[in-house]
């Protein structure tokens, strides 16, 4: 990102890299306004007349308060289920900057990826899957890694879950990725190799604590199989303990560590059976749908939650049919949108300055530049000068206040860069499908506005 240059384009250029009617009657006097009717018909006319001018005069009588409590009701109820689906929104436009860490610069947000056999040319990232559920039940979606296009010590499944209240993402399970879940909060983890003494694959169970907002193990089974081995540690198969006779007993180990030693193989198959049914409590195993690691597959998870924020911040706006900023978030081309819109409602010319680089062109006003548009990489697009009628980018535009500016990108879902070597360098979001604004600014007020569709893992 270049350095900060007020008014200077080609330091502008260098920070993107950052980042009802009325109506009137018997208005005259009369001195006499009564009819007698003429007619049976003209009678019951005038008694239907009668009668609809007191069911409408029932109809703009003003609510009880029973009535009011109603519609209250239905206000909070809607409210609620808003803010629901904002708040999921919140969550899952986090997992999706994730996912494009960890798709574009192989990387955790909190550690490092095996990526050997990707960099060997062994399959493709997409051969790794995610998931997002709410798969320890408590009211907030988690997002499941399982990397497994790797070598056997970097294979991997992560449970992540972030909580937008406190802004804080957490790893609730760091395991081999051979995991089934069970809908009573158990997770089954097989172990990556088997290293004892038996055929039967040993496995660790994991159970879900909401105080600590993480899988605790709770058990650990092995077994040892006298066709394998008649010693462990030096001391013969307990015949006397196979009471089932069929040459295996189990290592029933509860708690957090496992232990391996010769006595703790005692169990036969009907004890374990019946341990790991209490266990288990009858509990039914969870499917996960699980989608490659690839662009496609969240590729809407930022826009959704930028068109949420975008819907509530323009409920106190009557100008966002003028905003080019917006799009961006609804537009797959929104340069020539933007063209389109400034040329043919408030007659901006389209101009190429440089014959020979078509991918840059201006938009003039009585022959001063007011826009320009960049259509390289993601494209951008810039604003400068003074405002053009109601034309704004996300509700800013030339002129407004620095602080204005601030409080109106806040309310589309923008935030400081914190990868900005500029002022006033703003981004909704780190992953793929986002957006970055830059503006300079001259005694407070804003003078020049670039936007453009942003990643901070990807160029």
């Amino acid at each position: 990102m270049g350095r900060k240059r007020t008014g200077d384009k080609r330091g502008l250029t260098g920070a993107l890299l950052c980042g009802g009617i009325i109506a009137l009657a018997g208005c005259g006097l009369k001195e006499d306004t009564t009819k007698v009717p003429e007619t049976v018909e003209e009678e019951q006319t005038e008694q239907v007349q009668g009668e609809n001018t007191e069911v409408q005069a029932e109809e703009t009588e003003e609510p009880t308060l029973e009535e009011k409590s109603v519609s209250d009701s239905a206000d909070v109820e809607e409210n609620a289920e808003k803010a629901q689906v904002m708040y999921e929104a919140q969550i899952r436009h986090y997992y999706g900057g994730i996912l494009s860490q960890i798709i574009a610069a192989r990387q955790l947000p909190d550690g490092e990826l095996d990526t050997s056999s990707l960099d060997a040319g062994f399959g493709e990232m997409w051969d790794n899957h995610f998931a997002v559920t709410d798969i320890d039940g408590d009211g907030r979606e988690e997002l499941i890694i399982s990397y497994a296009n790797a070598t056997m010590a970097g294979m991997m499944a992560i449970i992540y879950d972030y909580d937008p209240a406190v802004g804080e993402l957490k790893r609730e399970l760091t395991q081999w990725p051979a995991l089934t879940f069970y809908d009573n909060g158990i997770i089954k983890a097989e172990a990556s190799h088997n290293h004892t003494h038996g055929e039967f694959w040993p496995f660790a169970l994991y159970q879900y604590e909401s105080e600590s907002d993480s899988y605790k193990q709770i058990a650990y089974v092995s077994t040892w199989d006298k066709e394998f081995s008649d010693v462990y540690e030096g001391q013969p198969f307990p015949d006397e303990l196979d009471t089932d006779g069929d040459g295996t007993l189990y290592n029933i180990s509860e708690g957090a560590e496992a232990t391996y030693e010769y006595e703790d193989y005692k169990y036969n198959q009907a004890d374990f059976e019946e341990w790991y049914n209490g266990m288990m409590e009858n509990a039914n195993e969870v499917s996960i749908d699980y989608q490659p690691m690839e662009y496609e597959s969240f590729a809407d998870f930022a826009p959704a939650y930028l068109r949420l924020k975008a819907e509530e911040a323009g409920r106190e706006r009557t100008d966002t049919d003028a905003d080019l900023g917006l799009m961006i978030l609804n537009e797959e081309h929104f340069l020539d949108a933007a063209k389109t819109l400034l040329s043919e409602k408030y007659d901006v010319v389209i101009e190429q300055p440089e014959p020979d680089f078509e991918e840059h062109t201006v938009g003039t006003v009585s022959g001063k530049e007011v826009f320009s548009f960049m259509a390289l990489d993601a494209g951008n697009l810039s604003y400068s000068g003074e405002k053009l009628e109601d034309v704004t980018i996300f509700g800013i535009y030339p002129g407004i206040s620095v602080d204005g500016a601030w409080e109106k990108l806040k309310a589309y879902g923008f935030y400081a860069s914190p990868y900005g070597e500029v002022e006033n360098c703003l981004i909704t979001g780190e992953g793929f499908g986002n957006v970055s604004i830059w503006f300079s600014a001259e005694d407070g007020f804003v003078t020049e506005i670039t936007v453009r569709p942003y990643c901070a893992f990807a160029g």
